[in-house]
């Protein structure tokens, strides 16, 4: 089902105003193929839970964008480790 966002990053901010960011990629994994990857897992109130995957130049900005969200003192209860 398209969602009709441009990226991933687009669909992080909307989904990070109402939501908790509840997992990411503590640092950019790359892949077999050389491709870099990044992982963000938000969850809402309700308990429905979304995964936002990103390649390449879109995998750093989603990681960077992730990280800038998350106050420094706050910590993730699992941070997912490639």
């Amino acid at each position: 089902m398209p969602t009709g966002y441009g990226n991933s990053i687009e669909a992080l901010h909307d989904l990070q105003s109402l939501n908790d960011i509840t997992d990411i990629t503590t640092s950019l994994a790359v892949l077999q193929n050389g491709i870099e990857y990044s992982f963000v897992e938000v969850t809402c109130s309700d308990g429905v839970q979304y995964g936002l995957q990103a390649y390449g130049n879109e995998a750093l900005a989603l990681n960077k964008a992730a990280h800038e969200i998350i106050p420094v003192e706050k910590e993730l209860p699992a941070m997912l480790i490639l």
